[in-house]
C-alpha cells in the first residue's frame, strides 16, 4: 500500500493546505527577484527566460495537484476505515480490485513496447505484469478519487500559471490556412525530428477542415547535429520561391527515414521544380539566411526541441495527436 503523510487528515486542514499554495507565480506577474536596486517580474526577463518560468511554475502545480490527489484518496480511506473499524489497508483492498494480467497481456505490452526494450520477454515477463498491475491499480485510485471530487464539490484552490505571451518574428516564412485569421498557430520543427513528422501529418488533416479559421506558419529550428535538417530546410526556401513550399515539406516528411544530403536536390526533382533556379537558390545565400534567422528566433524563445508549437505567442504543451491538436484549435477559437 501506498502510505503518506496526508493519511487521516480533517478536510479542514487539506483546504488550508491548499489555500496555502494559492498564490502560485503564474497567477499574475510577482516579483521574481532583487538585483541592482531593481525589482524584476517575470514579464522583465528575456522570452526564453520567461518560458523557463513558466514552465518551473506549471510543473510545480502539477506536482501538488498529484499531492492534492493523495491527500483525497488517503482521507476517503481513513474515514472508512474509521467507520467499519477496519484497518486502512483492508479498506484499500476491498475498493480497489485489479485483475492479474495474463501471459498474454504482458505479451501484447511488451510488443507495443519492446523498440524500448533491449531484454527478451521470457526475462522480464514478471516485471512486465506487476507495472500492468500498478498502472491498473492507479487508474483504479484516479476514477475514486475523481469521483470524489465530484460527490464532495471540490474545487482547486491552487493558481493556474498562466503562459507568457511572447512575439514571434515570422515575417518571410510560409503560411498556410487563412492569413487574416486572429488564431495565429507558429511550429518550429526539425525534417529529421519523428515527433515533428507525427505532428505535420496531423497538421494536414486539420489544416482543411479549419483553413478559415485559423493561420498556420511553419518555421525551422534544425537541431540534428548532422547537418541534413539544415539542408533539407534550405530546400524547403528554395521551393517556396517556386510556390512548392508545402509540397515539398509534405514529401520531406513522409521520406524522412532515407533523408541525406542531397535530398533537396532530389525532391526538387520529383516535384518537377527548375531545378537550375532550384540549385541557383541553394547556393545564393539567402535560403541558408532564412533558415539562420528561424533558428536565431527559436533559440531567443527558449525553444530547446522540437516540434516547439505556440498559439498566439503562447506554447503549447501538446501531444501530436490528432484529437489533442484538434482540441488546442477548439480553445484557441472560443
Amino acid at each position: 500500500m501506498r502510505t503518506s503523510r496526508f493519511a487521516g487528515m480533517s478536510a479542514g486542514l487539506c483546504v488550508a493546505l491548499m489555500a496555502s499554495f494559492s498564490t502560485a507565480w503564474g497567477a499574475g506577474d510577482d516579483a521574481l527577484f532583487n538585483y541592482k536596486g531593481k525589482t524584476w517580474k517575470a514579464s522583465d526577463l528575456s522570452p526564453g527566460s520567461q518560458q523557463a518560468a513558466y514552465e518551473v511554475e506549471a510543473d510545480r502545480v502539477e506536482k501538488l495537484k498529484r499531492v492534492v490527489d493523495g491527500a483525497i484518496f488517503d482521507m476517503h480511506i481513513a474515514e472508512l476505515a474509521k467507520s467499519k473499524n477496519k484497518s486502512p489497508q483492508d479498506v484499500e483492498k476491498d475498493l480497489i480490485k485489479v485483475k492479474e494480467p495474463s501471459d498474454s497481456d504482458a505479451k501484447s505490452w511488451f510488443d507495443k513496447n519492446k523498440d524500448r526494450i533491449p531484454y527478451p520477454f521470457d526475462q522480464i515477463k514478471g516485471e512486465i505484469k506487476r507495472l500492468i498491475t500498478a498502472e491498473q491499480t492507479q487508474g483504479k485510485r484516479q476514477e475514486l478519487v475523481n469521483k470524489l471530487k465530484k460527490e464532495g464539490k471540490f474545487s482547486l484552490a491552487l493558481s493556474e500559471p498562466s503562459a507568457p505571451v511572447l512575439q514571434i518574428d515570422t515575417l518571410g516564412y510560409p503560411v498556410a490556412g487563412n492569413p487574416k485569421s486572429k488564431v495565429k498557430i507558429v511550429e518550429f520543427a526539425d525534417y529529421q525530428c519523428p515527433h515533428c513528422r507525427q505532428a505535420a501529418e496531423v497538421m494536414k488533416k486539420l489544416l482543411p477542415r479549419y483553413k478559415d479559421k485559423i493561420q498556420f506558419v511553419y518555421m525551422d529550428f534544425p537541431i540534428n547535429p548532422s547537418g541534413i535538417s539544415k539542408a533539407v530546410a534550405e530546400g524547403a526556401a528554395c521551393a517556396s520561391e517556386q510556390n512548392k513550399f508545402w509540397e515539398y515539406h509534405d514529401l520531406a516528411f513522409s521520406k524522412q527515414s532515407s533523408l541525406n544530403k542531397d535530398s533537396p536536390a532530389t525532391l526538387a526533382k520529383e516535384l518537377k521544380l527548375d531545378e537550375k533556379a532550384f540549385g541557383a537558390c541553394m547556393t545564393s545565400g539567402k535560403a541558408a539566411a532564412l533558415v539562420a534567422k528561424s533558428k536565431g528566433e527559436a533559440e531567443r524563445l527558449g525553444v530547446s526541441g522540437t516540434p516547439a508549437i505556440y498559439v498566439n505567442g503562447k506554447r503549447q504543451l501538446v501531444a501530436h495527436t490528432e484529437s489533442d491538436m484538434s482540441a488546442m484549435i477548439e480553445k484557441s477559437l472560443k
